[in-house]
């Protein structure tokens, strides 16, 4: 969680845009749980894994103690 004022909004969206990718990875599969054999995939499959969701809230006040 970081708090920034609103001049440095994009510098820091940059910021963890550059250190925030997003991949593709390999998955190996996964054996069934409870008997479910209907949803069972028996080969690997690629899943996108890392990058970032960012959420911007106007903060009125804070308190630091």
């Amino acid at each position: 969680m970081i708090g920034i004022e609103d001049e440095r909004l994009q510098e820091a969206l940059h910021i963890i845009k550059q250190n925030c990718q997003s991949r593709d990875q390999v998955a190996p599969p996964l054996s069934p749980l409870g008997g479910n054999v209907d949803a069972y995939v028996p080969y690997p499959v690629e899943v996108p894994v890392g990058g970032a969701t960012v959420f911007m809230l106007p903060i009125e006040q804070f308190h630091q103690f």
